[in-house]
């Protein structure tokens, strides 16, 4: 069946049938497409710790979150031209840090020229200097020859320091020869992924022409790197690092690397970027793949389906929406020729890890439920809507080891459309300003991989702590 969805959000957005910006808002193709969501213990008591803490010592990861760590180092371990990794701060720890020096010293050995951008956006909520920035890049570079043809460039950046618009990476990444990539929602912390408790999350390989949109949505911010650099503006910061035959330095910008075009595989898809404040000037065109998601939602004829860590952002007493989003569920779910079933599950509000890092910025779901009333007002309803905090097994609300109770996180940033398009990516459906990418596939056959794989256990589960927060059936 011919995708539908994809070119229904291009018209509405009033952009060309092929999308037109690289990167931004581009029709592309992939040969190869596999889910990986971590931890997947489906069905896990969350008061047993087995999953990460054996009788003697640590208990081997779950088996998706290996295979995250393998992903991520067969991409970067295939690359002869360009790897590009894109994360948030802090640094890449832990396992994710060792499978990318895996990966690298894999790729360096093969004798080529290879060029690495490494990209963490810098944010307010993590305090992380300078000299901790080259401490990671060295440890990154650890296992690599001195005589490795390998140059490793990286950036700690925020585009504008404005505290009502900042605005900093916020994608993540890990791409390579425009032919295989990893993208979704997954940061490059071992803790919060692979210790006590861990975040729920999804993210997917990309394989064939698709990966080439992450390169060209990096090449956007690596081109501000190099003007910042040569011009430092006052509204932008960022901190250079390079790694060259066992030195490391300020480096040299490479804001693009040519690669190969790749034959068009058979899987419809649209690569989704927005870029915030300070990349490009205007600013419609740096984020006009924001309005992605609520062009799809008003295509709905049956379901809509998301997995996300919060619906609005919570600032200061204040809730903020995307309010594009709540119009667009508002008409779908008060259309008269339709009976569209929206399920939504989120992290519970105010969850945060052992730690203490936030995964809620604390909307609520009486907060949602009374703003969704608002803007259905008196229409009749003909769908419904119900949200739940994620849960993964029959029993068991919070994760427990010694006293200690934590609620449970959702990290995904999935929206699925009539079971045929579907959004894999690192963008939030709440308002905010930064950047991050992502892309929407089209196909009946990988969405029901992705339901089979992640919806259907994720709602199971969740949908026993689930409230209605409309509903005309």
């Amino acid at each position: 069946m011919s995708p539908t969805i994809i070119p229904g959000c291009l018209t509405a957005l009033g952009a060309s049938p092929d999308g037109g910006l690289p990167g931004l808002l581009s029709r592309t193709t992939l040969d190869r497409f596999e889910v990986l969501q971590t931890p997947r213990l489906w069905g896990h008591d969350p008061a047993e710790n087995s999953y990460w803490l054996a009788a003697e010592g640590p208990a081997p990861s779950p088996a998706a979150s290996r295979r995250l760590l393998e992903a991520i180092e067969e991409v970067i371990a295939g690359a002869e031209r360009l790897v590009d990794i894109a994360s948030l701060e802090p640094f890449a720890s832990g396992e994710f840090a060792a499978a990318i020096r895996r990966g690298l010293a894999r790729a360096a050995n093969r004798g080529h020229p290879l060029t690495v951008r490494v990209m963490y956006g810098r944010h307010r909520f993590v305090k992380q200097t300078d000299a901790d920035f080259e401490a990671a890049i060295r440890d990154l570079t650890t296992d690599l020859p001195v005589d490795s043809e390998l140059y490793l460039l990286a950036c700690r950046m925020e585009t504008s320091n404005d505290q009502k618009r900042p605005s900093w990476n916020h994608a993540k990444i890990v791409a390579a020869d425009g032919r295989d990539a990893i993208v979704g929602g997954h940061n490059l912390w071992h803790d919060d992924y692979l210790a006590f408790a861990p975040v729920h999350d999804l993210s997917a390989r990309f394989t064939g022409p698709a990966a080439h949109e992450a390169h060209a949505f990096l090449d956007q911010l690596w081109a501000w790197v190099a003007r910042e650099h040569a011009a430092p503006s006052e509204i932008g910061s960022m901190t250079l690092s390079g790694w060259s035959r066992g030195r490391v330095g300020v480096g040299d910008v490479v804001a693009s690397v040519p690669l190969p075009a790749t034959a068009p595989g058979p899987i419809e898809a649209l690569a989704v970027g927005r870029l915030g404040t300070g990349v490009l000037a205007d600013a419609r065109v740096a984020n006009l793949g924001a309005a992605v998601a609520a062009c799809a939602f008003r295509q709905a004829r049956s379901t809509i389906r998301l997995s996300q860590m919060d619906f609005g952002f919570h600032w200061d007493g204040v809730n903020y929406w995307s309010e594009d989003v709540v119009a667009s569920l508002a008409d779908v779910l008060t259309a008269p020729d339709r009976g569209v079933k929206v399920c939504v599950v989120l992290s519970e509000p105010g969850a945060k890890t052992a730690a203490g890092g936030p995964y809620s910025f604390g909307t609520t779901f009486a907060d949602i439920m009374a703003k969704m009333q608002v803007a259905i007002g008196d229409r009749t309803v003909t769908g419904s809507m119900h949200v739940a905090p994620l849960r993964f097994a029959a029993t068991g609300d919070r994760w427990h080891r010694d006293g200690q109770e934590l609620k449970i996180i959702n990290h995904a940033k999935l929206w699925m459309v009539d079971d045929r398009a579907f959004h894999i990516g690192s963008d939030n459906i709440y308002p905010h300003n930064l950047q991050e990418f992502g892309y929407v596939v089209e196909g009946e056959a990988l969405a029901r991989t992705v339901l089979t794989d992640y919806w259907e256990p994720l709602w199971r589960h969740s949908a026993r702590a689930a409230v209605a927060v409309a509903d005309g059936h």
